[in-house]
Parts: C-alpha cells; sequence; structure tokens
C-alpha cells in the first residue's frame, strides 16, 4: 500500500506542469459558484489524471471546504459515490476527467441517478477531442437546471501560447425528447480568467411535456366542453382550482415555448401515496408518467414525498358555512337574556314576596267582612305581586300596614330594575344584530345544527388521515349519521339557506352560489368556521424534476406581475359581504320566534275554559242540591206557586 501511495506521489511530480494549469481553474471554479464541498472524481492510475493527489493537497490550501477524491475505476465507485451525494448535498462541486478509460459507465450510472441536476456543479475536462466528448455527453441526462462546465485544451504541441475553450452545457428534457446543447463562454490563454456563465435562455425548445389535469367536476353545472369550461370567464360553480392551474401554465407554456398533452383522470387518488399504481393524479405523479400536474394542491406531510412543489399560486378556503340562529334558545325566547338559575331566583323570590303578603292580608279585616274570604286573599296576594312584577301597583285599595308598605316598594323596585333589562333586550331583538357565538368547530359540533359536506376524495381522505378529535366527533356523530353527509356543492347551498344546516366546501365557488341563492338578509346571517387549516396549493411537479426552479421563478415573475391576482380573482370569488345599510336589509319576526306568548295565551284561555265549564257544573250540580233540599223539607199539603 504505500509502494501504492509513493509511486502516486511520483507521478504527481512528473507533471507539475498539469497540476499547475487545473488547480487556477478548479480554484476560480470554485469561487464563481460559491462552491462548499469538493469532490474530485479522478482516474488516478492512468497518465491523464495522475495530477489529482498533487491538485487535492493545492486546493487543501486554499479552498475552506471539504475535500474528496474518489477513484471511479475502484471496485465500489458507485457505493462510495451514492453516500457521498447522499451526504453532500448544499453547493456541492465535482470536477471529472472525461479522458479516462471507462468513462460510459461511470456517465451512464450518473445519468440514470440524475447527478447532473441543480443541486451539483460540475466541471468537466474534454481534453482536446471536441467531438467525440460531445457526442458522450449528449446521450446524457442533462436538463435545464443542469449546472456543467466543459473546459477543451486547444493547445498544438508546437504552439506558442495555451488556449482553452471554456462551454457552457445544457439541456432541456431528456426524458422528453430535449437536446443537449454546448454554448460557448469564451477562449482565455490562462485559467484564471475562467468565463462566467451567461443568464440561459429561457426556452424549452418546442419540447412535448405531459400534464395531469383532474374532470371529476367539469359538468356538473356546466355542461360544456371541457376546454370551454377551462377557459370560462364565468363565475365557477363548481371545483375551479384545476381551471386556476390551467391559466398558469398556460402563461408557462407562452413564456417557456413548450407544447403540452394533458392526461385527464377523474379524481385525486390520495389514497394510493406510496402504492404502485397509475390511477388519478397521485398515480400519475408518482409514477412519472407526466411531468406535472396542472390540477394543484396543497403541501401535507404524507405529499413531501410524492412531488415536489413550486410557488403558492392559490390559498385554500375550505370553510363550513352555515346561518348563525338568531338566537341559541330555540325553544323560547322570551326566557332571553336570564339564564334559567336566574328565572327560578325570580320565582323562588316573589313567591315569597306573595306569601308575606297573604300573611299581611291575614291579620287585616276588610270593613263589613267577619272573615278575610279566599278571593279577597288571592286579589291582594297572588295578583297583586304579578301587578308589583309587570309595575302596575294596586290602585282599588288603600295600603295601611307599614309592612305591606315595605313588602310592596322593595318587590317594585327591583321588578323595576330586572324589567329594564328584559324589555331592552325584547325591543332591541329586532334592532340590534346578536352576536355570533358559534365561531369554532367545537361549539358547531356541540349545537343542534346539522353538517354535510361537499362529495370530493379530498374530504373524504382528510377524514381518513386526520387525528384531530374534534374533526372525528364531527365525522362519527353528524356526518355518518345523516343521510345527507356527502352531496353535491349546489344541493349543499340550498340546505344552507333553509336554515338548520351548515356545508362544508371549497367556498371560492360556493360563494357564487351564495351570491345567486341568498338574500341579503340571509348573506348577513351567514357564519364560517375552518374544519382544518387553510393551506396554500401548489403546481406540483414529479420528485426531482428538472424543471422545478424554471416553473417557480417564472411563476414568481407572473405573480410580480399582477396576472396571478387577475386569474385568482376570477376563480376565487370572495365572499359576498353584509350590506346593513341595505333599505332591503328588514329583519322579520317569525311565528316560531313568539310562538311562546301565542302558547302561553292558548294555554291561558284553555284553562279558563275548562274552569268556565266546572264552575257552570259546579253551580248546576249545587242549584240542583239546593232546590232538592227544598222539596224534601216542605209541609204536607202545601204546594208551590212557582
Amino acid at each position: 500500500m504505500k509502494r501504492a501511495v509513493c509511486a502516486l506521489f511520483l507521478l504527481g511530480a512528473l507533471h507539475p506542469i498539469a497540476c499547475a494549469s487545473r488547480v487556477p481553474l478548479i480554484e476560480e471554479f470554485l469561487q464563481q459558484r460559491s462552491i462548499t464541498s469538493l469532490m474530485l472524481l479522478h482516474c488516478v492510475r492512468e497518465p491523464v489524471d495522475h495530477d489529482v493527489i498533487r491538485i487535492a493537497k493545492a486546493l487543501r490550501q486554499s479552498f475552506l471546504g471539504t475535500v474528496y477524491y474518489l477513484d471511479i475505476t475502484g471496485a465500489h465507485f458507485q457505493q462510495q459515490f451514492q453516500w457521498h451525494m447522499f451526504y453532500e448535498r448544499y453547493k456541492t462541486g465535482i470536477t471529472l476527467n472525461l479522458e479516462c478509460s471507462g468513462i460510459e459507465p461511470v456517465l451512464e450510472h450518473l445519468s440514470e441517478n440524475a447527478y447532473f441536476n441543480a443541486t451539483f456543479h460540475w466541471l468537466l475536462f474534454g481534453g482536446s477531442n471536441f467531438e467525440q466528448v460531445t457526442r458522450l455527453l449528449s446521450a446524457q441526462n442533462i436538463n435545464c437546471d443542469s449546472s456543467i462546465t466543459l473546459v477543451f485544451d486547444r493547445n498544438h504541441p508546437d504552439a506558442v501560447q495555451r488556449l482553452y475553450e471554456v462551454y457552457d452545457v445544457s439541456g432541456t428534457v431528456k426524458r422528453r425528447g430535449g437536446k443537449i446543447s454546448f454554448e460557448l463562454l469564451g477562449i482565455v490563454s490562462s485559467l484564471k480568467q475562467l468565463p462566467k456563465s451567461r443568464p440561459r435562455k429561457q426556452d424549452l425548445d418546442g419540447i412535448e411535456l405531459w400534464t395531469v389535469l383532474t374532470v371529476m367536476t367539469a359538468n356538473q353545472h356546466q355542461p360544456l366542453p371541457f376546454i370551454v369550461k377551462l377557459n370560462s370567464v364565468k363565475r365557477p360553480k363548481s371545483y375551479s382550482s384545476p381551471a386556476h392551474g390551467y391559466q398558469m401554465v398556460k402563461l408557462l407554456q407562452m413564456k417557456l415555448n413548450f407544447k403540452l398533452t394533458m392526461v385527464l383522470t377523474e379524481d385525486w387518488r390520495f389514497d394510493l401515496i406510496g402504492q404502485n399504481s397509475s390511477q388519478g393524479v397521485v398515480g400519475q405523479v408518482q409514477t412519472k408518467l407526466v411531468d406535472f400536474s396542472t390540477t394543484p394542491y396543497a403541501i401535507t406531510p404524507e405529499r413531501i414525498a410524492l412531488c415536489d412543489f413550486t410557488i403558492e399560486i392559490a390559498h385554500g378556503t375550505f370553510y363550513t358555512t352555515f346561518r348563525h340562529p338568531k338566537s341559541l334558545n330555540k325553544h323560547n325566547i322570551f326566557l332571553l337574556p336570564f339564564e334559567t338559575l336566574l328565572w327560578l331566583a325570580i320565582c323562588l323570590i316573589f313567591g315569597a314576596v306573595a306569601l308575606l303578603l297573604a300573611l299581611s292580608i291575614i291579620n287585616v279585616r276588610r270593613p263589613g267582612r267577619d272573615r278575610v274570604s279566599i278571593d279577597w286573599l288571592v286579589e291582594l296576594s297572588l295578583l297583586g305581586t304579578v301587578g308589583i312584577l309587570c309595575q302596575q301597583g294596586f290602585h282599588h285599595c288603600t295600603i295601611r300596614l307599614s309592612s305591606y308598605r315595605i313588602i310592596a316598594l322593595v318587590a317594585m323596585a327591583s321588578s323595576m330594575l330586572l324589567l329594564q333589562f328584559y324589555s331592552s333586550f325584547i325591543i332591541g331583538y329586532q334592532l340590534i344584530t346578536p352576536p355570533k357565538t358559534i365561531n369554532t368547530l367545537a361549539k358547531l359540533v356541540d349545537s343542534d345544527i346539522k353538517i354535510a359536506v361537499e362529495n370530493l376524495s379530498y374530504h373524504h381522505d382528510y377524514f381518513h388521515r386526520t387525528t384531530n378529535p374534534v374533526a372525528l366527533k364531527l365525522y362519527e356523530t353528524k356526518i355518518l349519521p345523516n343521510k345527507y353527509g356527502f352531496v353535491n356543492v349546489t344541493f349543499g347551498m340550498q340546505l344552507v339557506k333553509q336554515g338548520g344546516y351548515a356545508f362544508h366546501c371549497e367556498t371560492s365557488y360556493g360563494n357564487t352560489l351564495i351570491i345567486e341563492m341568498f338574500t341579503e338578509r340571509e348573506i348577513c346571517e351567514l357564519q364560517q368556521v375552518e374544519l382544518y387549516p387553510q393551506r396554500p396549493i401548489h403546481l406540483p411537479l414529479i420528485k426531482g424534476s428538472p424543471l422545478r426552479e424554471l416553473f417557480k421563478i417564472n411563476l414568481q415573475l407572473i405573480k410580480e406581475s399582477g396576472l396571478l391576482a387577475y386569474h385568482h380573482s376570477r376563480h376565487y370569488i370572495r365572499t359576498p359581504k353584509c350590506n346593513k345599510q341595505s333599505s332591503n336589509h328588514v329583519e322579520q319576526i317569525y311565528l316560531a320566534d313568539v310562538r311562546f306568548a301565542f302558547l302561553l295565551l292558548a294555554a291561558g284561555m284553555g284553562a279558563s275554559v275548562v274552569m268556565l265549564l266546572a264552575e257552570l257544573a259546579f253551580e248546576s250540580l249545587r242549584n240542583w242540591w239546593h232546590e232538592r233540599q227544598i222539596l224534601t223539607t216542605v209541609t204536607e199539603g202545601f204546594v208551590w206557586l212557582n
């Protein structure tokens, strides 16, 4: 082993000129690319690359990052290289001499594992055989995101001045038949003057890219050809994210010059994540049958390994919408605003007042009577207490006892304070908009409002994956037992309009139905709560796609130009605002709101009728009994004349 190392040092010592020529080049390359880690792939046993050890030693003196060198002719090269590639991911530079023998299988391995991507910066030495090297590289997996600098030695043996040609190697999308181009950056006489790479022309040369698009709700509400729906300028009434994504792809198509082939699917099929299936958007993306998806979706933990994401092109607006009930007490509005415990306290207090009044009346004898009758006792105690509670007082008698006066004054004062709170609520019930207290999902679950969800696999997938206890309780108690648990958006909004129902959907197109179907008063009654956090949605690309940075940059330019906001406003309709100043905004009073007053009146009338019948029957029975008693006491021989 020591002999081999010594031999390598001797070989390096025999060619100091070659070492001196490549070291400045590599140093300039490291500085231009801001490299933090360098890997020297070499064939040190061959004369064309025997100066690698000297280069590595020289770079360790001038380069602050880590330096590795790996023999491509070694038996375990592929395993060792993959290990280094797994850990060295940020600003990694790699050098390779294409004159090494057996370079074809090495390049094939690099292409199969997509190592010529934007993560790594390559510096290739092509020697002097331009045609052979370019033909060899044209067969590799080099794409639009590749960062490759190629250096040729154009020196003749008798040349006085050494010349070097520096090329920038780039492509489009190799898997779609893209061609590789070699752009001459310059011819220099000193490798210390390495030409800088120029900004590449963002042109994919008309290659044909494949994309996947969902058509699950294409013709439910707009029975038009699918392409017409994608380009429609009308307010959307069904899932509109594919149309928004299609408009972004059209803008990219115009900027980047590529053709488009669309693969139509009926669903996302998020349940197939991690499975070997080509069904749905997920299947097409994870099997890399397409290049990207025109149907955007949000980033979630389980989707990170599925694809690469670009930038936010929209923000999901999945909300649960319902008409907030005007009063949460549906049984008797006249019990508001007092709680049940307060009503019990009022009944006990004024019951005690009635009892004290009755005791005071018992001690007083009415003039002309020997004793206090039951009628008089009830009139002054029970009805008097009701009169005090209703702020009526006593107008038919004179209160003589001080105890009676104290009780009456205190009871009237307390009832006046209570009546102010009560009457102000009843008067302001129709004048002031009540607060919307159902503002969380937990409160919605605990309410009497029924819930329906838009019948999209997106929502089914969420309920199957979520661990949120409130969402699971909602699913188990309000959605599964409900025959309208999963419905389409039109029927769901009709349920909301009828009242007593909440509907969960993507409100960007649900708002169109709200604008068309709901009155201004009903719009003011709407309330929204979140079932799950609102997430930004992206245009997803296949994992490791060379188009990621190209799409991200151009989508950002589209965003900054305002075109993204324009298309977003077309496909994502905002929630209509409540117009309280409108002349049509009139709060109606329904029979259900005041039904207790009519029930009380009906109960009182029924009780009075029953009492009247009982009194008539009692009087008839008493008269009959009185006549019978008189007849039995008449003296014999006497006859009633009348």
